[in-house]
Parts: structure tokens; C-alpha cells; sequence
């Protein structure tokens, strides 16, 4: 990090330095010192070249807010730091709001999110205009503080919840006499406390126990916004002080102590509750996390010795003993096991591994020993890969949930302004008791808690059993769009089929003897299926050392030159390109069903290899379940009519798009779109990049290339195209479940605070249903936790 990169942007001075992008020559320091002094806020602008900063004053603090896009429209980009905090006092809706609305205030802030169930805050910021300093004493000004990142939060954690069990128990004791007594009158018997007692028992409540709500309360206040804590304790508090009154002053042995009392009690106990509950739905990300062992056997020379994890490097030989969980992502240099892989891919059968195959970090190795060497670094594990992104989209936020943000904004406002009505009103029907009571049930049913939690905790619980059963969750929205979508476009090779194709015939037109020796030479250079399969064909072929340069022509095949030597090696489109016409004696005996790669050496056709990919075992029974359920189902490919047609005859395909480039399949998936609404893309190749980043939803196969699976919204880690099936089951089973808990959330405020303004709920039943609304949800979304795929394919 440059030492320049500061913030300096106060009331007084608004200067800054940021780092920029782009810039490679002195016309770029031109340009953008140009761009910039156009700009009326801007009091001087200056680049430096060598730094790749911009050095910019402004007239108005508030300006730079708008400095990213300045530096974007003049062609330039600013650089961009993200990171995950654990905030907290963070008790419901309200709080995410407050957050969320004071960072995207600030300068250089580019987006904020915090998750309500897991008390985490996302912000993204430019560099040199904020710092993560600066982030954290803002929210330490609102009252929110970043919690201490260290080892020992989760203890931490663990011993916050048994003092709030215990803060609750001994509430429910203390208030336990006076609910006896309350209970005794209804049947006649007048049991009632001395008011001495009732003071006794529920100051320790209110005073002590109740803190908590007075200091979330009193942050949130002095933030300019409203909270839950507000709600809790404007109405003990009235309950408490109208008690004093009562019992001090008018004499009165009617008193309502004990509403204040059980209130808090209970409402500390649903917290407690609802934090075990929460605890719980992120369990499966702490279980991957723990995956990871922290120490490895490394061998150095001829002696093992342990050493940490993070300390590994690439080429690192370590040894794996029998029962070791696999400590890196390593290359099997020696010995042969079989590999539990079931934690990070779903995969319950054990896995045969020898020498050139590779294991993954976490993975539990059975009963052989194995010499491995590490080829990721640390950082890069997959492990850690999906750990990233499952933290990434329990973070995100759908469009539903942003709905609901906005309600939880005025919701606070809109509880206590209809609290003061009841008040009001019934004071002026029914006297200044009975309209006290009915105040203080309106504001203590009233719970933003369950509408904050009903998406977050199913979001949570979703991508959990996710990755449980290998379907990683990268775009939340694209969940909630797989759900309602029912038209769906698959690749073939390497999706529906195995990916594993074999050359089944090959035809020579050339007695040149270095032929088979070129054509291995060029192939050896591509990772594309076909061109694997014809170097395997090609083992008793000893490849040449001719010096090719080689082009890659995207979904036609390679352009290979040597001198004066010119080879082609595709389909019959590259040679199309060449003007090259494939006569009736090149077709003869083509094998029925297989895709064709044509060799062209000089512009003229010298042989052809005929390959066959068997379609996935599980292909067949995915695509009926689709049909099944009203889904379109179609193949889009590469790959010439005949091998497609053949596909889909296996399959029972609705219709196939054949002989397809890269764009061509984007094409036709907006084609798609406009025809049949939402639209899910399969693929895994390089060359399905464009249609995935097109489709509505976009799946990768695990077992393809970074390019598609950096593409996609959802990722399977197994080769297993049924786990199309699970990820639209888990995507249904989401949506259905976060339309049930808010569903209920809403529903329960909407009857709860009628109910208590017309004065027919106490404070204690109040009290008590707010305290186990947000428990219902939650423990509502652990249900997801229990779910199990339909397995009836097996």
C-alpha cells in the first residue's frame, strides 16, 4: 500500500490522494488532470505517473463522494478494498438500516451491508478516500462498535449467551412471585404482593437487567433513529414509573410491576433463543472452516517435520498418514488411498487417489499413506474458496429483503406514533389506566426483529445445506430467480456428457510420416476435451519438436504455422473459414452419432478423427424430472447437428441448437429470454463463459474451467449434472421458506398491534409473543437445515 494513500477529507481541508488505474503514459496524466479541473467543485488536480495517484482538492468535502464516477468517465478507474466486520449492539431491523444509511453517506463508502443474523457488516470502499480506520470510528460514533477480530470470538460469543440464559433466569425468578399472584386473581384469590415487594423484585429487573435495552436504546437515539430497545424500554419504563406513582403516591395497591418484569424477561430469554437458533443455522460454515487442520508433515530432506499450514509454499512435499485429514491441495507424488471428499463436495462414496492425482485441504484420507506436494498456495485452497463464498452470498442481499429493509426503516417510527394514539384515544374513552396498559402491549408486541431475520436466517440456512451437498451459492438472486424459472439450456460436452471423450475411428489421406507427429505436437498444447482425447489416441506417436505457433480460433479448432507449414485441426467451420470444401470421399464411413475433428495440412484435408462422449449415467433421469415439472429443456452446442441429434434422442431434449460459437450461444439465450422469461444456462467450458454471464442463472459444473465457473451464479463441486435437481430444490425450498417467515413476521405484527391498541392483550402476553416471534423464524429457517434431496435416480 502506497504510503501517500491517506484520507484527509475533513470539514476544514478536502484533499486527498487515490490511487488510479489505467493510466499508462503521460497523455493519460494529461487527460485526467484535464478531466478533473473541468469539474467545479475541483480547486487543483495533479497525477503522478510513476505513484499512479491522483492528487485532487475540492471546495466541498461532500464532492468526493462523487470522484469515482469523475474518474470513470474520463476513462480511468479508482481502486477498491472490501472487508467483513463483526459489529456490535446490533439487535434488529432498525440497527441494519441505521448502519447501512450513516456508511452510505460517507465519502468514498461505495456500498455497505450488514446481515442482521449474523451481526456482520460488508463495506466496500475506494482507497485513499476512506480508510477501514475511518469506518470503524464511525461506527463506533453511532454506537455501534466493530468487535475484535481474533480466535477467541467464538468463545466469546458462546459466553455472551450464557450470561444473557442467566440475566434471563434469574429475570423469570425475580419475576415468577408476582406472575403467580396475577395468575391467582383470575381465579378469586387475592394473593397480591405488598407494593414494597413488587419494588423489590422488578427494580433489579429494570435497573440491572434492563441496561441493556437503555443503552441500545440511548446509541440508537443519538444516532437520530429508533430500535427495538426503544420499543422495550419506553414501555417497562412506563410500566415501572406509572407503578411508583401508583404505589407512592396514590396508594394504590394495583400496581404493574410485574409487566415491566416479565417483559424484560421474556424478551431477554427470546434473544437468548434466537441467538442459539442462529448459532445454528450457520453451523455448517464454521463446520467447513474447521476443516482445515492447522499443522502438516513436511518432509524436509530425509526427516518429517511439522510446520503450519500457512506457512506452505508451492512444491512443498508433505506426507499424508492413514486416518490424516489432507492438510493442503496437493499433487500425489507416491502411494495410493482412497479419499473421503463427502464434506466438500457431497460425494459419499470415497474416492480412489494415485500418483498425478490430485487431493484437497480438508478432505479425510482413509487407509493408505501418500506423498503429496503442495500446488496452491494457502490462500488459494478450495476450501478456503468455498468457505469465501459461502460467507459472500450469506451476505448478499435479494431484492425482497431490500423491500423489507425499507418497511423495518419507518417501522419503529410508525409503532410509537400508533402507541401514543392508543394512548390518546383510550385515555379520552376509557380512563388514563387501561390506556396505559394498552400503550405499553402496543409498543412491547412489536417486533422488527422477526421481519430483519426472516430472509437472512433462510439465505444462512440455504447456502449451508448448499455446500453441504455440493451446490455452492454464489448470487442470491439468482436463487430466488432459479425457483420461479422453467426453461433451461444445457452444453453438452463435458454437462451432459462425461467430458471424457474417445477417439472411435481415424482416417489418414497422407503418406507423410510426420503427420500423427504434428498433430500431437499442436493438440498437446490445448486443454479442450477432443483435443485430450486424439493425444491419448496418439501415445505410440512420438511428438515432434517442430516449433509450431498456434492460434486458438474459439469454437472452430487451432491454426497451427511452421515455416511455410500450415495446420488446421477443427470442425468443419475452420475449414470453412479456409475455403476449404469437405468432399463426399471425406464423409464415407463418418461414425454415426460422433463429433468430427478435420486435419488440414497446406489446404489440404489429411485426415479426420471421429469421437464419441458418453452422456452422464444421471442425464437422462435429470432431464425427465425436468419435463416432469413443466421445464423446457434444451442443448446448445458446438458440436455438429448429427452429434447434438444424437444427444438428444438419448436424453428426450425439447430441441437442440447445433454448430454454435461462443456469441452464437449468448444469442441464443437472449433469444430465450424474450421468449420464455427466465432462462438457467449449464456449462463448464471457456467457451460457455458468455451464455452463462448472460443467462438469468448461471450454473457451472466444478469440474470445468475457472473462466466458467467465475461466471456462474451457482457452482457444482461434484460432476454430477442431478445436482441441477438439488440446486433448483434447494432454490424452491428457500423461496418458499422466506415467503413463510415473512408471511408470519408481517402477519403477527399486523394482528398483535390491533390486539394490543384496543386493550385486549396485557403487556405480559405482549411481552411474551414479541419475545417469540423472531424465535418462530428462525427456528422456522433451521428446518431447511433438514432437508434432504429427492433421491429417487439413485
Amino acid at each position: 500500500m502506497l504510503n501517500q494513500e491517506r484520507l484527509m477529507a475533513t470539514e476544514q481541508n478536502a484533499h486527498v490522494i487515490v490511487p488510479v488505474t489505467g493510466m499508462t503514459c503521460a497523455s493519460c496524466v494529461s487527460r485526467l488532470e484535464k478531466a478533473m479541473s473541468k469539474r467545479s467543485p475541483v480547486q487543483r488536480a495533479s497525477v503522478n505517473l510513476a505513484l499512479e495517484t491522483l492528487d485532487i482538492a475540492v471546495d466541498d468535502p461532500k464532492a468526493l463522494a462523487d470522484l469515482p464516477a469523475w474518474v470513470d468517465a474520463a476513462g480511468f478507474g479508482v481502486e477498491s478494498a472490501s472487508a467483513t466486520l463483526t459489529v456490535q449492539n446490533i439487535t434488529c431491523a432498525s440497527c441494519v438500516n441505521r448502519i447501512e444509511k450513516v456508511l452510505g453517506k460517507v465519502p468514498g463508502i461505495q456500498e455497505a451491508s450488514v446481515n442482521l443474523a449474523t451481526s456482520q457488516l460488508r463495506v466496500t470502499w475506494v482507497r485513499g478516500l476512506v480508510t477501514l480506520n475511518d469506518i470503524r470510528r464511525r461506527l463506533d460514533q453511532i454506537g455501534y462498535p466493530v468487535a475484535d477480530d481474533s480466535a477467541e470470538d467464538e468463545d466469546g460469543a458462546e459466553d455472551d449467551q450464557h450470561k444473557l440464559l442467566r440475566q434471563s433466569l434469574i429475570g423469570l425468578g425475580l419475576s415468577a412471585p408476582m406472575v403467580l399472584t396475577m395468575f391467582a386473581s383470575l381465579f378469586g384469590l387475592n394473593w397480591m404482593l405488598p407494593g414494597w415487594v413488587q419494588f423489590l423484585l422488578t427494580t433489579p429487573i429494570q435497573l440491572w437487567l434492563g441496561l441493556r435495552f437503555y443503552r441500545g436504546a440511548w446509541h440508537a437515539l443519538r444516532g437520530g433513529s429508533a430500535n427495538m430497545d426503544v420499543l422495550v424500554a419506553l414501555g417497562t419504563s412506563a410500566a415501572y414509573i406509572y407503578s411508583l406513582y401508583l404505589w407512592l403516591v396514590s396508594g394504590s395497591s394495583h400496581l404493574y410491576f410485574e409487566a415491566a418484569a416479565v417483559v424484560i424477561s421474556l424478551v431477554m430469554l427470546g434473544k437468548w433463543m434466537e441467538a442459539r437458533a442462529k448459532n445454528l443455522t450457520g453451523d455448517a460454515i464454521r463446520k467447513l472452516m474447521n476443516l482445515q487442520p492447522p499443522t502438516a508433515k513436511q518432509w524436509q530432506g530425509d526427516e518429517l517435520v511439522t510446520v503450519n499450514v500457512a506457512d506452505l509454499k508451492v512444491g512443498d512435499e508433505l506426507q499424508i498418514q492413514p486416518g490424516d485429514t489432507v492438510p493442503a491441495d496437493a499433487i500425489v507424488l507416491r502411494g495410493e488411498s482412497t479419499i473421503n471428499e463427502a464434506m466438500l463436495t457431497g460425494e459419499s462414496e470415497p474416492v480412489a487417489k494415485t500418483i498425478d492425482d490430485a487431493v484437497m485441504a480438508g478432505t479425510q484420507n482413509a487407509n493408505g499413506s501418500l506423498r503429496v506436494s503442495v500446488h496452491r498456495a494457502p490462500d488459494d485452497f478450495r476450501l478456503k474458496q468455498i468457505v469465501e463464498l459461502v460467507n459472500d452470498a450469506q451476505m448478499q442481499k435479494p431484492d425482497i429483503q431490500k423491500l423489507v429493509d425499507k418497511i423495518s426503516s419507518v417501522f419503529v417510527p410508525a409503532v410509537i406514533a400508533i402507541a401514543l394514539l392508543t394512548l390518546g384515544l383510550q385515555w379520552w374513552l376509557n380512563g388514563f389506566e387501561p390506556a396505559l396498559v394498552a400503550a405499553v402491549s402496543v409498543l412491547v408486541i412489536a417486533c422488527p426483529c422477526a421481519l430483519g431475520l426472516a430472509t437472512p436466517t433462510a439465505i444462512m440456512a440455504a447456502s449451508g445445506v448448499g455446500a453441504r451437498r455440493g451446490v455452492l451459492i454464489r448470487d442470491i438472486n439468482q436463487l430466488h430467480q432459479l425457483a420461479n424459472a422453467k426453461t433451461i439450456a444445457f452444453d453438452k460436452t463435458g454437462t451432459l456428457t462425461q467430458g471424457a471423450p474417445e477417439v472411435v475411428q481415424r482416417e489418414l489421406w497422407s503418406d507423410d510420416a510426420s503427420l500423427l507427429g504434428w498433430i500431437k505436437s499442436v493438440q498437446q498444447q490445448s486443454q479442450h476435451p477432443l483435443a485430450e482425447a486424439m493425444v491419448r489416441s496418439l501415445e505410440d506417436a512420438q511428438a515432434s519438436d517442430t516449433d509450431f505457433q498456434v492460434e486458438n480460433r474459439s469454437g472452430r479448432g487451432v491454426v497451427a504455422q511452421a515455416g511455410q507449414d500450415r495446420l488446421l485441426i477443427g470442425n468443419a467451420r475452420l475449414l470453412d473459414e479456409f475455403e476449404l470444401t469437405i468432399d463426399d470421399q471425406y464423409q464415407a464411413s463418418v461414425t454415426e452419432g460422433a463429433s468430427t475433428v478435420w486435419v488440414a495440412l497446406n489446404d489440404t484435408i489429411v485426415a479426420r478423427f471421429d469421437l464419441t462422449d458418453p452422456v452422464r449415467e444421471e442425464a437422462a433421469w435429470t432431464i425427465q424430472w425436468l419435463k416432469k415439472r413443466g421445464w423446457q429443456t434444451w442443448l446448445l452446442t458446438g458440436d455438429h447437428a448429427a452429434a447434438a441429434k444424437t444427444v438428444q434422442d438419448k436424453l428426450g431434449l425439447d430441441d437442440v441448437f447445433a454448430d454454435l460459437l461462443p456469441e452464437h450461444k449468448s444469442q441464443t439465450i437472449e433469444q430465450l429470454k424474450k421468449k420464455s422469461g427466465s432462462v438457467v444456462m449449464v456449462g463448464d467450458g471457456i467457451n460457455d463463459a458468455p451464455a452463462l454471464a448472460l443467462a438469468d442463472v448461471s450454473v457451472a459444473m466444478g469440474s470445468g474451467t475457472d473462466v466458467a465457473m467465475e461466471a456462474a451464479g451457482l457452482t457444482l463441486m461434484r460432476p454430477q449434472i442431478s445436482l441441477v435437481v438439488e440446486a433448483i430444490q434447494i432454490a424452491e425450498k428457500t423461496q418458499s421458506k422466506i415467503r413463510q417467515n415473512l408471511f408470519w413476521a408481517f402477519i403477527y405484527n399486523c394482528i398483535g398491534i390491533p390486539l394490543a391498541a384496543f386493550g385486549l392483550l396485557s403487556p405480559v402476553i405482549a411481552g411474551a409473543a414479541m419475545a417469540f416471534s423472531s424465535v418462530s423464524v428462525v427456528t422456522s429457517s433451521l428446518l431447511l437445515l433438514r432437508w434432504n434431496p429427492d433421491q429417487s435416480h439413485s
